[in-house]
C-alpha cells in the first residue's frame, strides 16, 4: 500500500499563499520512463484494458506523467465520446443507448520542460453535448426513490427453460438460464455480477458466475439456492420473473416488512434498489458522489406541559400503581401498562423517579412476547415537557397515549394533563431537504444527510462504503431506521472504471481515458517522459 500525496503550493507578493493537497492510500501498478522521439503517430504510455496486458491497467485511480527532458513534450489522452440522444445522428458520437458504436476522440496538451501533470482519475469521456455527461438519469427525476415494500424490483429478466431447465422444478440445480437474448452485449445476464443476490418467487439465490453470454445457451447464471433464510423448492417455472431484491441483507430476506436498518443501525444490500442495472452493455452504475439519503425522524406524542425539569414534582401518589394505554408505530394497543411510584421520590427525574419508572416498564415489554415486543419507546423531557419517541425511526413510527382499560389513570393526577388536554401525536417525518437561517436564505440541511465522496466512502448521518459498479451499498446508520435515497444512474460517468470498449469497434462504451500517449515537440530531441501509476 503507498500513501500518495499531492500538494500544490502557489505563493504570490499580492495575494499571499494557496495551498492544496490531496491524499489517498494507492497500490501501485507501475511506473516507467519512456523515451519520445517526434514522431507525428505517437508513443503509448499506458492503455486500459480488462486484459492483462504490458502497460495496461484496468482502471487507475490517478496518474502522473512528468516530462524529464529538455523541451516540451506532447501529451494525448484517447477517450470515447459520447452523444447523450436516443438517436445518433452524429457518426462521430456514440449514443448511451443499445445498439450503437464508438468513436474514439483525442486530447492534446504540450507539457514543458521539467513540468508534470496530476491526474486523479482517469474516468473521464469527451461528451459532444453542452449538458452534463453525469446527470443522465436522475432516480425519479431527482426525487427520493420508493423503496417498495416489496424490497425487491423486476430486473426485467426472466427465467428461461427453453435451452435447459436449471433451476425450473429442481429443487437443487444451481444454474438459472435467463431471457431474453440479443446477443452478448444486449443480454440479460448483463444485468448482474458476480457477489448479487436475485429473488425468483420466494427464494433468494446468490450468484456465483455467470455464462460467457455467448449464445442462449450461455446466458445463465450460476448460483447458491436459498440463502437468507429463503427455502430451494421446486417452484421456479419458465419465463418467472428474475428480481433484484434489496432487503436488509444482514438478515433473512422476511426479516423485516420495509427496508430499514436494524437495531445494530447497519444495513446492507447487494444492487442499488434496483437502479442502474443495464443489459446492452452501454453505461450503467451510479455516479459518484451523487448519492444523499436521510434517515425518518421518530414519531412521538408529548403530554402539553411546560416548565417541567427532573426536580419538578409529578403530584402522583407515593407508593400507587398507575396504569396507561399505549400504541406504538402503528401497532395493536398494549393495555394498562403498568407502573408503580416510589415511596419517597415522586420528582418526574431521578434514580426512582416517574420517568424512571415508566421506561423501565417499557423496558420490560420490550423483551416480553406481545404488542411491544422489540419496540423501543424512549421517556424523556424535552423543552419542558414530558415526550413518550418511538425508538424505531419507519415511516410508521408514531405513539398514541390513552386512558387505561381498567386501574388507576395517572392522567389528570397532580402535574399530569387530563387524557384529553394530551398534545396530539407527531407521526414520523423526513427531515426537511433545506433549512431557512436567520437571514431568509435557504440552505441544504447537510447535517441530515448521508452522502457518498466519489470515493465509494458514505460520510454524514451514515458511514460505510458504494460500489458504484454494482450498486452494493453497506453503512450504519441509525437503529431501526427506514430511509429515503437518491442517486443519478447510467450516464457517461456511471459506474466505476468501464473497459468494456477500449478500441472504438462495440457497443460497450469505456468511460476511461483508454491511451496515454507522448511525443517529443522537438524535432531534433528526444523527451523522456515518465508515468506513475497507482491503483
Amino acid at each position: 500500500m503507498a500513501r500518495l500525496t499531492e500538494n500544490l503550493t502557489i505563493t504570490t507578493s499580492k495575494h499571499g499563499n494557496f495551498s492544496y493537497s490531496v491524499s489517498e492510500n494507492y497500490t501501485e501498478a507501475f511506473t516507467k520512463v519512456q523515451i519520445v522521439d517526434n514522431s507525428d503517430g505517437f508513443i503509448s504510455l499506458m492503455t486500459t484494458n480488462t486484459e492483462v496486458q504490458a502497460n495496461s491497467i484496468a482502471g487507475a485511480k490517478a496518474v502522473i506523467i512528468k516530462n524529464n527532458g529538455l523541451v516540451s513534450a506532447e501529451i494525448q489522452l484517447k477517450l470515447v465520446d459520447y452523444l447523450n440522444s436516443t438517436n445518433v445522428d452524429d457518426a462521430n458520437s456514440v449514443d448511451l443507448g443499445p445498439g450503437s458504436a464508438t468513436v474514439d476522440r483525442n486530447i492534446s496538451m504540450i507539457l514543458a520542460a521539467g513540468e508534470y501533470l496530476y491526474l486523479p482519475t482517469v474516468h473521464m469521456v469527451s461528451y459532444a453535448e453542452s449538458a452534463s455527461a453525469a446527470n443522465a438519469k436522475p432516480t425519479t427525476a431527482g426525487a427520493y426513490v420508493d423503496l417498495h415494500t416489496d424490497e425487491y424490483v423486476d430486473s426485467t429478466a426472466d427465467v428461461d427453460s427453453a435451452t435447459a431447465d436449471g433451476v425450473v422444478n429442481h429443487a437443487t440445480a444451481t444454474r438459472v438460464y435467463l431471457e431474453p437474448y440479443t446477443s452478448a452485449t444486449d443480454c440479460t445476464a448483463n444485468l448482474f455480477h458476480v457477489g448479487d443476490l436475485i429473488r425468483v418467487r420466494n427464494e433468494v439465490m446468490e450468484v456465483t458466475a455467470i455464462g460467457d453470454k455467448s449464445n442462449l445457451a450461455n446466458n445463465y447464471l450460476d448460483v447458491i439456492r436459498g440463502t437468507h433464510g429463503s427455502t430451494a423448492g421446486t417452484a421456479a417455472a419458465d419465463d418467472d420473473a428474475v428480481r433484484l431484491p434489496f432487503f436488509n441483507a444482514y438478515h433473512d430476506f422476511d426479516k423485516f416488512s420495509v427496508v430499514q436498518t436494524d437495531k445494530s443501525g447497519k444495513f446492507k444490500s447487494m444492487n442499488f434498489f434496483g437502479y442502474g442495472r443495464v443489459a446492452d452493455s452501454t453505461s450503467d452504475g451510479i455516479v459518484p458522489g451523487s448519492i444523499a439519503g436521510k434517515f425518518y425522524n421518530s414519531g412521538y406524542q408529548s403530554l402539553g406541559m411546560s416548565g417541567i425539569t427532573g426536580d419538578t414534582n409529578s403530584g402522583l401518589a407515593a407508593s400507587t400503581t398507575y396504569k396507561i394505554n399505549i400504541t406504538v408505530d402503528g401497532g395493536s394497543v398494549f393495555e394498562n401498562l403498568s407502573f408503580t411510584t416510589d415511596s419517597s421520590n415522586l420528582n418526574f427525574g431521578g434514580a426512582n423517579g416517574i420517568i424512571n419508572k415508566i421506561q423501565t416498564a417499557l423496558n420490560a415489554q420490550y423483551y416480553t412476547s406481545g404488542h411491544l415486543f422489540e419496540k423501543r419507546i424512549n421517556v424523556s423531557i424535552v423543552g419542558g415537557d414530558i415526550r413518550f419517541t418511538s425508538g424505531q425511526r419507519l415511516s410508521g413510527s408514531a405513539i398514541l397515549l390513552a386512558a387505561p382499560t381498567s386501574g388507576t389513570t395517572p392522567f389528570g393526577v397532580g402535574r399530569v394533563p387530563a387524557i384529553g388536554d394530551v398534545n396530539s401525536p407527531v407521526p414520523a417525518n423526513v427531515p426537511s431537504d433545506k433549512l431557512v437561517d436567520v437571514h431568509g436564505i435557504a440552505r441544504p440541511n447537510t447535517d441530515a444527510f448521508f452522502y457518498d465522496d466519489g470515493h465509494g466512502r458514505i460520510s454524514g448521518s451514515a458511514t460505510g462504503s458504494i460500489n458504484y459498479t454494482t450498486g452494493k451499498i453497506d453503512f450504519t446508520g441509525p437503529p431501526n431506521a427506514e430511509f429515503v435515497i437518491t442517486a443519478n444512474y447510467d450516464s457517461a460517468h456511471g459506474g466505476g472504471p468501464n473497459t468494456s470498449d477500449t478500441d472504438g469497434a462495440g457497443a460497450g462504451a469505456s468511460n476511461v481515458i483508454t491511451q496515454i500517449s507522448a511525443r517529443s515537440c522537438n524535432s531534433k530531441i528526444n523527451c523522456p517522459i515518465e508515468i506513475a501509476v497507482f491503483n
